[in-house]
């Protein structure tokens, strides 16, 4: 890979609570910033009638460590969220470009409902990373709670029971932020 696959960190992609990027993986606490693949994941909770927003989590975790822990979901889920995602997104891979990919045109709108980020409540944003730099081949993209809301009758008890364990050990974010609560508001995608 050459300077041209890869771009500055972008700020949306920092951590909400150090306001710099993520140092250390989520789960094996390895330094991310030198030479490893990883990828970021941040949950928005818009609150109506204003133009506030409030981060529900955000966490970096090692490509090593997402890996593993998609091998524990069961075949069945793994088969059908990829065939949804198959079915209803169709990502491929950036042109290689000098000047840097637009960050704000990648997280506008739903990779999967292409409804705009302006008319969502709720929805999460994801980057991969390589190091200290974004990788440009692989765009950021946004997921809204009304596509998460598809995907969560296709995960099977057990997958969703490993994904809720995850989100409880690691994340726990203040419970008010999730009043009403809905079925979505617990599932993360590695």
């Amino acid at each position: 890979m050459s300077a041209y696959d890869f771009q500055e960190i972008p700020k949306v992609f920092y951590s909400y609570q150090t306001q710099k990027a993520f140092c250390n993986c989520l789960v094996c606490n390895c330094y991310l910033l030198d030479d490893a693949t990883y990828v970021i994941e941040k949950a928005y909770k818009k609150h109506l009638g204003y133009t506030a927003q409030d981060v529900i989590f955000d966490y970096a975790i090692c490509l090593a460590c997402a890996l593993k822990i998609r091998q524990e979901f069961s075949s069945d889920s793994l088969t059908k969220i990829d065939a949804y995602f198959s079915e209803h997104l169709a990502m491929s891979p950036s042109p290689r470009q000098k000047d840097p990919i637009d960050i704000d045109q990648c997280l506008a709108q739903c990779a999967i409902k292409k409804t705009s980020v302006t008319e969502m409540t709720n929805y999460q944003i994801y980057g991969h990373f390589y190091g200290n730099k974004l990788i440009k081949s692989i765009s950021p993209y946004l997921i809204s709670q009304s596509a998460i809301e598809e995907i969560i009758p296709l995960i099977s008890n057990d997958t969703q029971d490993l994904l809720n364990d995850f989100y409880n050990r690691h994340l726990n974010p203040d419970p008010e932020l999730f009043l009403p609560k809905q079925p979505s508001d617990h599932l993360v995608f590695i």
